[in-house]
């Protein structure tokens, strides 16, 4: 058996990593050699997963609430590997199935290297996956000859998928540095495209930024979490998840921009008007309100991840207590339009 010798924790809940592909791309990076930087939260800026808010209005297909989990696939991957300044290679599950032998001697090549794979999946659709979503995850070593593969999934421990010709998972391969990308040019590129993560159109049910608050509002108000029968935090608490784990991170970036280079003092301004829409614990990071007057409201999580289920229905019953949460929502994707505005301020971003 084969595995590479970076052996640390895939999207550990602890730090807040809950997003999927930014984490497998920062593991990657480490193993070609980036380091710290860019880490986990600058990579999760690029995806947009930090900056738009996402919403499903149909039962959950268990896939990575977030951007990056509703947009998985190669345009999305694509994207992700260019800003970084690096190729790669995307290999469809059916590419796999029909040439195996020809992509387990490529994995092989890649583990003996040091490098991991990235994979899209579903978590369905891998056996011995335990977790409430996901999407993407990393080849990190082989067995028998490359023929069963090691898949991290999450945490430090990884799970064993055999390549029988039947699988439903695609690989994307790293492939040459094209440029050098710095945190500064990173930092621009997400800030340039918030508008376009922030505005995404709804994709057969599947909602962003101010579009997804205000339908999960309208389906809040329409009495859908008080049926009995729907799975509570599939389809209602990964999206409270959501909004936790980006909290306002991405508002934080212009001043980081700015410290990084006095030329962008002028940012300043902005993110702090941006803050202000978008209020946290404290003007550096924590809590978002949003999330704790959820919580408050009897429709959110506690800062250990729990909801209260029982709590929680009795609330859904309640058609005036639900609708105060339904009013939270969309106040708050009121704010998003204005930010978006903002940002559409043809002098608010570096060009």
């Amino acid at each position: 058996m084969k595995r590479i010798a970076n052996d640390r924790a895939l999207c550990d809940g602890m730090k807040g990593h809950n997003y999927g592909l930014p984490d497998c791309m920062k593991f990657i990076l480490e193993c070609v050699g980036h380091g710290d930087k860019p880490d986990f939260w600058d990579i999760a800026a690029v995806t947009g997963d930090t900056v738009a808010q996402v919403y499903n209005r149909n039962l959950t297909t268990y896939c990575e609430y977030c951007v990056s989990g509703y947009l998985a696939g190669p345009e999305h991957i694509g994207y992700v590997f260019d800003t970084l300044g690096y190729g790669h290679g995307y290999v469809t599950a059916a590419q796999l199935n029909a040439e195996s032998d020809k992509y387990i001697r490529k994995i092989v090549a890649m583990i003996d290297s040091g490098i991991p794979v990235l994979v899209k999946t579903n978590i369905r659709d891998i056996r011995d996956w335990n977790s409430d979503v996901g999407t993407h995850c990393l080849i990190v070593g082989y067995d028998r000859g490359g023929q069963l593969v090691k898949l991290l999934v999450g945490g430090s421990e990884t799970v064993d998928c055999l390549i029988t010709g039947e699988n439903k998972m695609d690989l994307i391969f790293i492939g040459e540095k094209r440029r050098e990308v710095t945190l500064e040019e990173l930092y621009i590129e997400a800030m340039q495209k918030m508008t376009h993560w922030l505005t995404l159109p709804e994709r057969d049910g599947l909602y962003f930024g101010a579009a997804a608050f205000r339908a999960w509002a309208d389906d809040i108000d329409a009495g859908r979490f008080a049926d009995e029968g729907i799975p509570i935090w599939d389809n209602y608490g990964v999206y409270v998840c959501n909004l936790a784990t980006s909290g306002g991170e991405p508002t934080y970036i212009f001043k980081k921009l700015a410290d990084m280079d006095q030329k962008y003092s002028y940012l300043i301004p902005l993110g702090e008007k941006i803050q202000k829409l978008l209020p946290a614990e404290s003007p550096t990071g924590g809590r978002s309100l949003l999330w704790m007057q959820l919580e408050e409201l009897g429709g959110g999580m506690s800062q250990s991840g729990a909801m209260d289920e029982g709590k929680f229905k009795a609330t859904m019953r309640d058609i005036g207590k639900r609708a105060k949460i339904a009013g939270a929502l969309r106040d708050y994707a009121g704010r998003l339009d204005q930010v978006t505005r903002l940002l559409e301020d043809g002098s608010a971003c570096p060009a």
